[in-house]
């Protein structure tokens, strides 16, 4: 089933196993732009709490017992790169958003921090 033909919720693991495979040829760059399309909906908001579902990397090391590093991956601005999505370089643009100074990454060094909104620029 193509994914543009999807309607409604997915009713078998068939078609979600083909939806996790069409999604899986995607480059990071792409597969971050279709996430930021769909994540942002799943945002609730209740009782003074704003709970967001967010796409973020892991990094573990090795050599250090709790050595694990996670940030969340921030949307590409996509008016600074004239509709397009910034480079396909993978994930090594970081830095902290200014506003809410949460940790993100993205492969373009101008992007939209996941958690609330903010442009970040990033090196």
């Amino acid at each position: 089933m193509a994914l543009s033909r999807m309607v409604g919720p997915v009713a078998s693991d068939q078609e979600r196993d083909q939806l996790a495979a069409q999604l899986m040829t995607l480059p990071v760059h792409e597969l971050a732009d279709v996430l930021r399309r769909v994540l942002p909906h799943y945002t609730e908001e209740s009782n003074g709490l704003r709970t967001s579902l967010v796409l973020a990397t892991a990094t573990e090391y090795e050599d250090e017992p709790d050595g694990i590093d996670v940030t969340f991956v921030a949307w590409p601005d996509r008016d600074y790169y004239d509709g397009g999505l910034g480079p396909d370089q993978g994930l090594w643009e970081g830095g902290d958003c200014e506003q809410c100074h949460t940790e993100v990454s993205s492969n373009a060094k101008r992007a939209f921090c996941p958690v609330c909104g903010s442009r970040c620029e990033l090196t």
